[in-house]
């Protein structure tokens, strides 16, 4: 828990101020700041981290050690949707904007495009790989893409795929395992990474080859998007549960810093 009566400590977010919400850390960024960050980040020397934390992951962050460990080591951990935006008004303290994990990704591939950073695809099954790179390919002109590799491996074979990734040299490396496998896979990996971006995004490559659609804009602007993927697939209502569960701790933190 953070010492801070506020709930901010220094961090790599807007004015290096990053808020806590139940001890767990989620930077000050707007979209355009968070993909300035890493552009900046992915010209360094040393991995760099990025989480986009929904509020499952939060959740889990409480519940799992290891999330915990990473969410407060990574070098920068974004609000991936409005639940986030909630929680810290609950608790509050402001977020700027949402940070979704997909947004993030392709903009950071139209600048990669740009900037001739070479990118890494790393999960999905094959065919839907093969189809998100070439829709990226058909997207962002000049895109170098420095490998891929399906995310149906063993942890057995975790070390080939690091070495693989690490022969190819990639600035960006967008790892597609889901959550929270994702963000373990990195934080485990993260010293014998080559130095570049590593973005944990989920379900992005299915979106981008056009397996799976997201929500209608206005569901994404009236923080709706969790409501269209439960309905869309009821599977998920066990994790959606973890929502207002988080909410009404945050909540009840805040009543009992009040008494």
């Amino acid at each position: 828990m953070s010492s801070n009566p506020e709930g901010k400590d220094r961090g790599p977010g807007r004015a290096g101020i990053r808020i806590r919400i139940l001890g767990l850390p989620v930077d000050i960024l707007t979209m355009e700041e968070a993909v300035a960050r890493i552009c900046r980040a992915w010209k360094g020397e040393q991995p760099f981290h990025v989480v986009t934390a929904n509020l499952e992951i939060l959740y889990s962050g409480l519940k799992d050690g290891e999330m915990a460990r990473l969410l407060n080591g990574a070098e920068l951990v974004t609000a991936d949707g409005a639940g986030v935006l909630l929680a810290a008004r609950i608790r509050g303290l402001s977020l700027p904007a949402r940070v979704a994990g997909f947004d993030l990704m392709m903009l950071c591939l139209r600048e990669a495009a740009q900037r001739a950073a070479p990118v890494f695809f790393l999960g999905a099954q094959p065919a839907v790989l093969q189809q998100a790179l070439a829709r990226a390919k058909e997207l962002f002109p000049g895109l170098q893409i420095a490998g891929s590799h399906h995310g149906y491996f063993s942890d057995s074979e975790a070390g080939s795929v690091v070495e693989e990734i690490r022969a190819r040299q990639p600035r960006l490396l967008c790892v597609a395992l889901g959550a929270p496998r994702q963000e373990k896979w990195i934080f485990r990996h993260k010293g014998k990474l080559p130095p570049c971006v590593a973005i944990g995004v989920g379900g992005s490559f299915d979106v981008l080859a056009g397996r799976t659609r997201r929500a209608p804009r206005w569901m994404q602007q009236a923080g709706l998007e969790w409501l269209y993927r439960l309905l869309r697939q009821p599977s998920r209502l066990r994790r959606v549960s973890v929502i207002p569960i988080f909410l009404l701790m945050v909540l009840w933190q805040r009543l009992r810093g009040k008494v």
